[in-house]
């Protein structure tokens, strides 16, 4: 009886909070150690972003340089490269013809010769001012038309002393 006495008297409570203070110690290690483990969280989430930043960063570096070099490049090389072009394709059309390609280039050059000296020729001018004539008569008429319409005829224009 006497043991059942000091667990329900005083003793239990006193026995118990003695329990306590022997698993405060434990419980104080396993707190410590769930913050351990938080902070190694956090700390793994921080180097991650820095590292995901620190590779951002170059590159973007990366990236400017790629784009300076390729301006630089694009300024030096492309008229060599356009000559280039060129020169493949004389090379290319002189291959068309055979051995030729130049007298065919010679030709052309003469066809576009005659073709630029009978457009501007008088015939060809006289009958561009001929054209301009008519366009001229047909703008009047269409804007006269509603008036002659409403008002009525009247003196005629001289539409030739407008057309160059």
């Amino acid at each position: 009886m006497a043991a059942s006495d000091f667990w329900s008297g005083a003793g239990g409570p006193l026995a118990s909070a003695g329990l306590g203070l022997i698993g405060l110690p434990f419980q104080i290690a396993g707190q410590r150690r769930q913050q351990d483990i938080m902070r190694a969280g956090l700390e793994a989430q921080l180097r991650s972003q820095n590292a995901a930043l620190e590779t951002s960063a170059m590159f973007n570096r990366e990236g400017l340089g790629a784009q300076m070099g390729e301006a630089l490049s694009g300024r030096n090389f492309i008229p060599i490269a356009s000559d280039l072009e060129f020169g493949r394709q004389k090379l290319a059309q002189g291959l068309n013809y055979g051995v030729f390609g130049d007298k065919e280039l010679g030709y052309r050059s003469d066809v576009s010769r005659r073709e630029r000296s009978a457009a501007i020729s008088p015939e060809k001018q006289e009958a561009q001012r001929f054209e301009n004539l008519l366009a001229a008569k047909k703008a009047q008429t269409q804007i006269e038309g509603p008036l002659v319409a409403m008002f009525g005829r009247k003196a005629p224009t001289n539409v030739s002393s407008m057309v160059v």
